[in-house]
């Protein structure tokens, strides 16, 4: 976990000793902390088949909104983080327990949806109003998309993934100052 959050941090600027170039605008940044996550293998984060509690050892939840998307991120090393597009975010928040507990439970829930999403290679963002979760698997990467509205009032077979999620959102929130 301490790998991958520094690697998050040192895209926004921080962990180099010295003169820091200036921090690239929101959506640089996004893309640049989704295309790391996105191009995670498990090994890199110490996890393999025997020590992950099943084929999903990460989640990635994104929905499209006026203006971009926001993305939480949640890995079964603990690493729990939400960004936005646009800029701002949350960035190594498994460090508080309950945010931990409710990223488990979110793992646990992508794992009962993983054989529903399909195998994809195309990672572009979701636009206004769609949500996409991309299901980061030992046999690689999957993914499944609908309207955040259909998520959201339970006419999606997703839906208990995406209450899943939120649940996590809420964990942060709380668990911030």
């Amino acid at each position: 976990m301490r790998k991958i959050l520094a690697g998050l941090l040192s895209l926004v600027g921080f962990g180099n000793a010295g003169a820091q170039p200036p921090s690239p605008p929101p959506a640089e940044m996004a893309s640049g902390l989704r295309s790391m996550v996105l191009n995670l293998t498990p090994g890199e984060i110490g996890l393999n088949s025997d020590n992950s509690q099943g084929a999903v050892w990460g989640i990635v939840m994104e929905t499209g909104m006026d203006g971009g998307f926001y993305t939480l991120v949640a890995l079964a090393d603990g690493t729990t983080s939400l960004y936005f597009s646009t800029g701002g975010g949350i960035i190594g928040a498994g460090e508080h327990e309950s945010v931990r507990a409710a990223s488990r439970d979110f793992l646990a829930s992508a794992n009962q949806f993983a054989s529903a999403a399909a195998p994809i290679t195309d990672t572009a963002p979701p636009g206004r109003g769609s949500t996409q979760f991309f299901l980061l698997t030992f046999d690689g990467l999957r993914s499944y998309r609908a309207p955040e509205v259909d998520l959201g009032e339970e006419r999606d077979p997703f839906a208990p993934l995406f209450q899943s999620g939120h649940a996590v959102i809420s964990a942060l929130r709380l668990a911030q100052p």
